[in-house]
């Protein structure tokens, strides 16, 4: 089958909501390529387990190219035409699995040399498409170097050349500050899914709004043994390399490692389910796990106030032994400091990537000390205030 063939009866095998906006957007399929097709449809097929932010940028996007002009839609889709399939590509079931076309079309663009050129392409067709959220005013907050007695000084680097670092904070209390802003700052939310607090560990217990989705390391232990039982298995049956293991991984349903113990909504079964079959690194460690989860979050639910916690992880050992599950209780305090100096400048990037100029605030404090770091837009860079702050008042002088 062809794009120009699909019907409404294509679509029968998908779920309600999925089946419902590719019949609204028929026309706009029918025209596609047939190398970026599918995954128009993977994302459709998905609607009924989707965050509203998802789906609303899927709809802005079908609705722009769906009412373009002959000649314009023509120029956005010149480059994807040029793509060869293979006739197993061409001749597989890629509407009613489009994931796993996806999967075989990025190595076969690999092996023939046609990766560049589909980048390329998709780029240009998504060119200039509006980005729906974008102007929402967005508040990160990292917590890091729970168990580090002694942070050395060079830390954060990256993080203190963009912000401001503040070294007059009342330690003691910065717990208590910090579940103070996210308050304040989500406050003005409405929506689900706009508000979220993730541990590497065990929560901490802030007062924070019942809204607030709190998503732990602890609390997603179910769903960790059973991908790294999966993994075993992999192994064991000497079944192919990491590519393949995460073939298998990415094929796993919410309802095989039985998410509904974590979770009733079925919108977060599948998201908690995919933080470990569609990764690679959460099934072990704790710091990508919430490094993890902060991109995920900021790609698919797009939340206007975020606080992630990086704690000790378990300390790095040999493949086998992780994935059996060995010596998991010897942490590695300095080694996870260093994973959340990266993983908090990458949150800060993935944010940043959604938010408008100007409308993201993003806050490091090094637990347990009176020292933050504030990136915001009147936050002078790469400089040093030592006076008595609070946090809020200091949100407030660079927000």
């Amino acid at each position: 089958m062809t794009p120009a063939e699909l019907s409404g009866e294509s679509f029968a095998r998908y779920p309600s909501a999925g089946r419902a906006f590719a019949v609204q957007h028929l026309a706009l399929l029918r025209k596609l390529p047939a190398a970026v097709c599918p995954s128009f449809l993977r994302e459709m097929q998905r609607l009924d387990t989707s965050f509203p932010a998802e789906t609303e940028s899927l709809r802005v996007r079908c609705d722009f190219l769906q009412g373009l002009d002959g000649a314009a839609f023509m120029a956005r889709t010149e480059a994807l035409r040029k793509v060869h399939l293979s006739h197993e590509l061409e001749t597989s079931d890629w509407v009613n699995n489009p994931a796993r076309f996806l999967r075989e079309l990025t190595s076969y663009l690999w092996s023939s040399g046609q990766l560049d050129v589909f980048h390329a392409g998709s780029t240009a067709l998504l060119a200039a498409i509006p980005s729906p959220q974008k102007d929402t005013p967005r508040l990160t907050m990292v917590m890091a170097g729970a168990g580090v007695e002694r942070p050395h000084g060079d830390l954060f680097r990256k993080l203190r050349k963009r912000g401001l670092l503040l070294t007059g904070l009342d330690a003691s209390t910065m717990q208590r500050q910090i579940a103070e802003a996210f308050v304040a700052h989500s406050s003005k939310e409405n929506e689900r899914y706009e508000s979220w607090y993730v541990d590497g560990g065990v929560p901490l217990q802030l007062s924070l709004p019942k809204k607030t989705i709190v998503l732990s390391y602890a609390q997603m232990e179910p769903l960790r043994r059973a991908a790294l039982a999966q993994m075993e298995t992999f192994l064991a049956s000497r079944g192919g390399g990491a590519e393949e293991m995460r073939d298998r991984l990415s094929g796993i349903s919410p309802e095989q490692v039985k998410a509904s113990r974590v979770t009733a909504d079925p919108v977060l079964q599948r998201f908690y389910t995919e933080l470990f079959t569609e990764s690679s690194g959460p099934q072990i460690f704790s710091t990508t796990f919430v490094q993890w989860t902060g991109r995920e979050l900021a790609r698919r639910a797009q939340p206007r106030t975020t606080l992630l916690r990086y704690v000790p992880r378990r300390r790095d050992r040999s493949f086998d032994e992780m994935i059996e599950g060995q010596r998991e209780n010897e942490v590695d305090a300095e080694g996870s400091l260093r994973d959340a100096e990266m993983g908090a400048y990458y949150n800060l990037l993935d944010m940043d990537r959604i938010s408008e100029r100007g409308r993201h605030v993003f806050v490091l404090w090094l637990e347990g000390t009176s020292n933050a770091i504030i990136v915001a837009p009147h936050a002078p860079a790469g400089t040093r205030s030592d006076a008595p702050t609070t946090l809020q008042d200091a949100l407030r002088s660079v927000g």
